[in-house]
This record gives structure tokens, sequence and C-alpha cells, in this order.
């Protein structure tokens, strides 16, 4: 049934983001054509680089919103009725809303980094590219003697683990203000202040300490310490987003309050 949610999921949402995607791309090969010189800048070129740059930014404000209005549309308001009718845990619904929601910001991403370097295509070569990346690598390697096998594992892990704490925080943050029974958007956005502020504070005791001598001064004596210390960051990060994913998940299946 999982799998349904998530197919379900990804048709409801794929209509707003590949449009988006091609749309993109279309004014990045566009702009690919154009010259940002100072002295050759046009009136077209200008509306063209800016019309990029909107829909850019508003692929990944999409990215925010969608995701904030399928879990609130879908699981609680009218159609909840419907989704929690279906013979599915809670759970399920969030993991599939969450599994989508982590996909689309990484293929918003890519369609980002994508654009990008088709429009540096005109200035500087893939080539180029992988030749300074190659050179800033040697000097971190040399500098903390990580493997690229490593960094790559760790970054992603790290990406992927921060990417879904700050969507289980939205989700915990819009359940909680929806037990209250008036003004839940503001109940809402006060849930995520409070929660993000006190997750600030238990990170700083714990990496710093009340007296300095928190985990970062533990791990100074690690030969590694950048390293370790994102290791600890994404350990951490992966707790707070379970403890999100608890609390959401037992309102849904105790609390819910429908509208």
């Amino acid at each position: 049934m999982l799998g349904k949610l998530f197919k379900y999921e990804v048709k409801a949402t794929a209509r707003i983001f590949l449009p988006l995607y091609f749309v993109l791309i279309v004014f990045a090969i566009i702009n690919s054509f154009m010259s940002f010189n100072a002295d050759d800048f046009s009136l077209p070129q200008f509306i063209t680089l800016t019309l990029y740059i909107f829909i850019l930014v508003g692929m990944f404000v999409a990215s925010l919103i969608v995701m904030i209005q399928r879990f609130y549309k879908n699981l609680l308001s009218e159609e909840g009725y419907l989704m929690f009718t279906l013979p599915v845990k809670p759970y399920k619904h969030i993991i599939s809303k969450l599994i989508v929601s982590v996909m689309w910001i990484i293929l918003s991403s890519f369609s980002a980094i994508i654009s990008i370097l088709i429009i540096a295509s005109r200035e500087i070569t893939l080539s180029e590219i992988f030749s300074v990346l190659n050179k800033a690598w040697n000097i971190a390697y040399s500098n903390h003697g990580v493997s690229l096998y490593h960094f790559v594992i760790q970054m992603t892990v790290g990406l992927i683990v921060s990417m879904m704490t700050g969507i289980l925080l939205i989700y915990v943050s819009i359940s909680i203000g929806h037990l209250s029974n008036n003004h839940k958007i503001l109940a809402s956005i006060g849930a995520f202040i409070g929660i993000y502020t006190v997750v600030q504070i238990i990170s700083g005791l714990i990496f710093i300490g009340s007296d300095g001598h928190g985990l970062i001064f533990s791990l100074a004596q690690q030969p590694a310490i950048p390293f370790a210390l994102i290791w600890a960051a994404i350990g951490l990060s992966a707790v707070f987003a379970a403890i999100y994913f608890i609390i959401t998940n037992t309102i849904l299946n105790k609390r819910l309050n429908l509208e």
C-alpha cells in the first residue's frame, strides 16, 4: 500500500514540477547564447536572465509550498476524511509524502545545477570545472586525509538526513498547530519557531557545552575533525527527525482534529 501512496503522491505533484524543470532548462539554453558583458548587455538579455532567476527561485519556493499543501490538505483538511478511510496506517502517509518531498528537492537541485552549467558553458568548459574541483579535493585530502569515497558518502547521507529533518519539522509543526481550535496557521508557525529554538539550544549545549567543553572539544583530538563533527551532526539531526516523526504520527493516530 505504501507503494500505491507513493505513486499517487508522485502523480499529483509531477504535473507541477516537470513543467517547471522544462521551462527552467529552456531559459537556461536561451541564456547560454547571450553575452553578459556589460558593453553588450541588452534589454532582451536582461528579461531572459530575470525570468530564468524567477523560475529558479520559484522552483524551490514551489517545493516548499507543495510540501506544506500536500501534507495539510491531504491529511488535515476535508480530504483527510477520505485518506484515513483507506486501510493504511498514518505513518505510511507520512513516509510517502516525506519520500516524495525529498525526491522533488533533489531533482530540483539537480535541475538547478544543470541549468547553471548550461549557462556557464559559454564561458567555461566542463573539463575546467572538474579540474578546479579536483584541485580543491586534493587540497582537502592533503589537509584531512579523508578519501573521496568517504566524503561523497558523508555528504550524501548528510544532505538526505538534513532534508528529511527539515521536512519532518514542518510536518510536526503543522500537526501541533492543528491541535489548536483557533488560528491553526499561527499556532503552526509558533510551534515551528518554538521547536526550532529549542533544537538550536540543545544542539549548542551538545556541541559547545555550557562550559565550552562539549562535543567539539572532545573531537578536537581526532585526525579529521571536520568529518567527525559532520557525522556527529548527522546523528543528532537523525535523532531529531525520529522525534518529529513519532510526534507527528502520534497526533495523526490519536489526536486527529480534521476540519
